[in-house]
């Protein structure tokens, strides 16, 4: 299961449309983010919930923080996302 649109809104509590476009953005970057942190090209058939969590949180995060680009204030990564998905994460040697 992929994360879409609507379970974004649901998870960020929004319920107007006027941002869709924006939420969108921040879906697919959170799960570039995370394929890109794991080095792999698809989400794992058995992994799909850690997945969706991670990219959910990373989302939200992107959303309530946009501002903290502009005011200069460093944004960190989510934790709780990165312990997620750590166990499918793809090591070099």
């Amino acid at each position: 299961m992929a994360v879409t649109l609507e379970r974004a809104k649901m998870h960020l509590r929004v319920d107007y449309d006027d941002e869709d476009d924006l939420i969108d953005l921040f879906i697919a970057a959170a799960t570039r983010w995370a394929l890109g942190y794991c080095r792999l090209d698809a989400v794992p058939d058995d992994a799909d919930s850690e997945f969706d969590a991670a990219i959910l949180l990373t989302m939200a995060s992107m959303y309530e923080n946009r501002e903290s680009d502009i005011t200069g204030t460093i944004h960190t990564e989510i934790p709780t996302a990165r312990r997620l998905i750590d166990p499918y994460r793809r090591m070099s040697v």
